[in-house]
């Protein structure tokens, strides 16, 4: 497992960050601060080690990374990524361990180039985002549809944005889920297929959910429909229940069937839920976690960190398991810089600091309220 990720240089970190990583990382604060940066580092990471594997056994340890296009980056010009003008590199460091800079080319505006000097081996047997399998959710998923198309019948991830979930939900729907992952929360809900385990789960996020998913290989595509139990229809169109299934469902099922040992990045877990539903979400990715998976979120909700923090008090699990970094922007001197600052967690799961900016709208809201009543 991953206990620190450094960069430098890259986007809005233009001094040495660290950002310290557990068994569930979750990056908090507002908008441009810095969080989809480290989503971005864990990328560019990940299609190192894959040129490292790509190359095995020759002689070339020089690669080009590409910086749009590979699980869904869009960073443009190397030129704009970089904090600063007067360094050619980007530093990405993991765990004090591996250490790459990343160069620009004037050639090659889209892409970088980096040298590697580690063994493919080696970093594979270090799994995590060296593992054989890879897993990211991007902000941007798929929302309601009646058919995805089958991009190929080996997939074994839900794709970037979710376009692959119909598909896998299809083909491991009669497979077995591990025991760890498998929903723990009522005595009733005992049968370990994915595609009861998937209706456990998804009916705990959005309750009184049915889900259909069939392959139609001769057409090249896989269906899927909705019914709710409740009402006295059958399976409908998934566009007569709004975005929050779609976009929770690749986030159920790839928690399900990822590798153990492996990185699963999630971006904005909570879209389109309700706060009940954004806290389930949040308890579901801490129990994959506790499973055996290395989660890392970005989000805005208290919500999901609250279910964490209900499923990490229910499974036991360390304080140190769960790091939740704070990035906000600061002025000092007149000069305005980015920072992270990681939030301890006591036995309890209590939050021991509580930095300014940190989760307190509400309270600023209220504040707000109270002040204009007295007018």
């Amino acid at each position: 497992m991953h206990r620190k990720l450094t960069i430098e240089n890259f986007k809005c970190f233009s001094e040495k960050t660290e950002i310290r990583l557990g068994k569930m990382t979750v990056c908090l604060g507002s908008n441009s601060v810095g969080k989809s940066t480290v989503i971005q580092a864990c990328i560019l990471l990940r299609q190192i080690y894959e040129k490292a594997v790509l190359f095995e056994g020759t002689q070339i340890r020089k690669y080009n990374v590409q910086l749009n296009d590979v699980y869904g980056l869009q960073l443009g010009d190397a030129e704009h990524i970089k904090s600063s003008k007067n360094r050619d590199d980007i530093c990405l460091k993991l765990d004090d361990r591996y250490e790459f800079d990343l160069v620009s080319d004037e050639h090659r505006p889209m892409e970088m180039t980096v040298k590697n000097r580690y063994d493919a081996d080696k970093m594979s047997s270090y799994k995590g985002l060296f593992s054989k399998s890879f897993y990211y959710l991007n902000a941007e998923r798929m929302g309601p549809r009646n058919y995805q198309t089958i991009h190929s019948e080996t997939a074994d991830d839900c794709g970037v944005y979710g376009e692959n979930t119909m598909h896998l939900l299809s083909v491991l729907g009669p497979r077995k889920v591990e025991e760890e992952r498998c929903f723990g929360l009522d005595e009733n809900k005992r049968v370990n297929t994915f595609s009861k385990q998937v209706e456990y789960w998804m009916d705990y996020v959005i309750p009184g959910i049915e889900i259909n998913a069939d392959d139609m290989t001769d057409l090249r595509i896989s269906k899927m429909s909705l019914r709710q139990p409740a009402l006295d229809t059958g399976f409908l169109s998934p566009y007569n229940f709004g975005f929050g299934i779609s976009y929770v469902l690749p986030i159920i099922l790839t928690g399900l069937m990822a590798e153990s040992g492996s990185v699963f990045l999630v971006e904005n877990p909570e879209a389109h839920l309700h706060p009940k539903g954004q806290s389930h979400i949040g308890y579901f990715l801490a129990t994959m976690a506790f499973a055996g998976l290395q989660v890392i979120v970005e989000t805005h909700s208290e919500h999901v960190l609250n279910g964490m923090r209900i499923a990490a008090l229910k499974n036991g699990m360390s304080p140190e398991d769960i790091s939740i970094n704070f990035f906000s922007i600061n002025t000092y001197g007149g000069a305005t810089y980015h920072s992270v600052e990681n939030i301890r967690l006591n036995e309890r799961m209590d939050l021991e600091d509580w930095p300014e900016g940190f989760l307190d709208q509400e309270e600023e809201d209220l504040r707000t309220l109270r002040e204009l009543r007295r007018r």
